[in-house]
């Protein structure tokens, strides 16, 4: 949601194809910007034989296009490079594959990017207060 509110898109927006489905392409676009999903994690999926095969990979897309959430911050939606670095900094915690190391919303209001006087974040807020 965060993603949401600083860009005003959705982080994926998969979609369906002749080859393959949604569920698989939302799969596909999770991949390509965090990383493979880890082994024993796919084996506790209830859906996964659907979509990976035995060795771990996507059945049907075999063409992923990796690239760092810095990456898309800055290619895509044009924050500056430092931005760009700081958001995703704040963001990644909250995409751990494992639950258990996820970032909880209390440390994540806790992250120096939310109090940092120069972030994006801050001057959206300062320029809310102004209007």
């Amino acid at each position: 949601m965060f993603f949401e509110l600083l860009t005003g898109e959705v982080l994926f927006d998969p979609q369906k194809s002749q080859l393959y489905g949604k569920d698989e392409d939302h799969l596909a676009l999770i991949i390509e910007l965090f990383g493979k999903i880890p082994p024993d994690i796919l084996e506790t999926g209830h859906h996964s034989k659907k979509f990976i095969d035995k060795n771990g990979e996507l059945k049907h897309i075999k063409n992923l296009h990796f690239w760092t959430l810095d990456r898309v911050l800055h290619e895509k939606y044009k924050f500056s490079k430092k931005n760009a670095m700081q958001i995703s900094k704040f963001l990644l915690p909250m995409f751990h594959y494992r639950i258990t190391k996820r970032a909880t919303a209390k440390e994540c209001l806790k992250h120096p990017w939310l109090k940092k006087k120069d972030s994006c974040y801050q001057k959206k807020i300062e320029k809310k207060k102004h209007n």
